[in-house]
């Protein structure tokens, strides 16, 4: 049996379509997974950084009694879930814990639904958080929320038919970014290797941002009320600005730790102090930052300096002097109450406790 001529150029021509046709979806489908990758690897990055912020508690830092006088009603809402966050470091270190386990899963091919699924839970509660304390960074939370969903988006059939269909679930995507196998059996190798780089990269230049962190719970640490004082009180309270207590922080950044000092007239000063040797202290101290005002304006106001020689007395209490003060500080067990109560597993004689 022949076959005519035309019949053969229209078997070619249907084979060359079809191999155009596969070609052409291929491609499409490539580039579409090399966005979903880019997005993909932005994500793992923001993730890792903020994650390995939380793990180090660098990104809340730890709560100190250095912050102990401000009252309730001084406070930002911001301020208000900062001092929260730092004062649990276990809610600090799983929420980092949950942003790198994401970002990990993420690096990974097989995976990145999980990581996605991860890292949507947790920016969802951020931005919730960063909306209901007005925190500045709603944006990026929401940007980040709505990545982790563009990410899940080859994934979403399945979930979907895993929550509301029947019957089996077949195998999922798996993002191929080259697909030409001779070169993917390389970029199989190299891939991890790289997300191993980038995990290593982020884990050791994250932690160096911060200062260096420790405890010194040694005299001056602690919180205290004025109980002697060698100045006259001012004609009217509003003119007063005796000191009337004290706080200084036992948490220390490299050598400095925060101090905050209130006035009989009820300003709160705030800032931080170092030790200059065994009995003097240096503090810098700035009025509260004003509603309005940006960071770099507050930060900008010349600090006042005062050096202060402390002299610890056989009751328990401190003799403070220089920069014009001449006066004896006692402990306020009662103003530490948030920074030395601890936690219990059991249930204790004044549980529950809530003041």
């Amino acid at each position: 049996m022949s076959i005519a001529p035309d019949q053969v150029r229209t078997d070619h021509g249907a084979e060359d379509y079809s191999a155009e046709r596969t070609l052409g979806r291929t491609a499409a489908i490539t580039i579409l997974w090399w966005a979903h990758g880019g997005v993909r690897l932005l994500l793992a990055v923001a993730l890792l950084y903020y994650g390995v912020a939380k793990l180090v508690l660098g990104q809340f830092g730890v709560a100190g009694m250095g912050d102990a006088l401000i009252t309730q009603g001084e406070m930002s809402p911001m301020g208000v879930l900062w001092r929260m966050v730092a004062l649990s470091p276990l809610f600090q270190f799983l929420g980092g814990l949950a942003e790198v386990g994401a970002a990990l899963a993420l690096l990974w091919r097989r995976s990145v639904p999980l990581g996605a699924v991860i890292g949507a839970a947790s920016m969802a509660l951020v931005f919730v958080l960063n909306l209901g304390y007005d925190v500045p960074v709603k944006q990026i939370s929401l940007a980040l929320l709505i990545m982790s969903v563009v990410v899940l988006i080859p994934w979403l059939p399945r979930l979907t038919r895993a929550f509301l269909g029947n019957g089996a679930i077949g195998r999922g995507p798996l993002p191929t970014l080259v697909p030409w196998r001779p070169l993917a059996r390389f970029t199989d190798v190299l891939g991890p290797i790289a997300a191993l780089l980038l995990v290593a990269a982020i884990g050791v230049g994250i932690p160096q941002m911060y200062p260096p962190r420790s405890i010194d719970a040694s005299v001056p640490a602690g919180v205290w009320t004025v109980a002697q004082d060698t100045a006259a009180p001012a004609a009217q309270l509003a003119s007063d600005q005796r000191w009337s207590a004290v706080a200084f922080g036992e948490v220390r950044y490299g050598d400095a730790a925060e101090v905050q000092i209130r006035r009989a007239d009820g300003e709160l000063l705030t800032g931080s102090y170092r030790r200059l040797d065994g009995a003097t202290v240096e503090l810098e101290l700035r009025p509260l930052r004003e509603p309005g005002g940006s960071v770099q304006e507050h930060l900008a106001l010349e600090p006042e300096v005062l050096t202060l020689t402390l002299q610890e007395q056989g009751d328990g209490t401190v003799h403070v002097t220089g920069a014009g003060q001449d006066l004896v500080l006692a402990p306020d067990a009662s103003g530490a109450m948030l920074y030395e109560r601890g936690y219990s597993w059991g249930v204790r004689e004044d549980d529950p406790f809530n003041r």
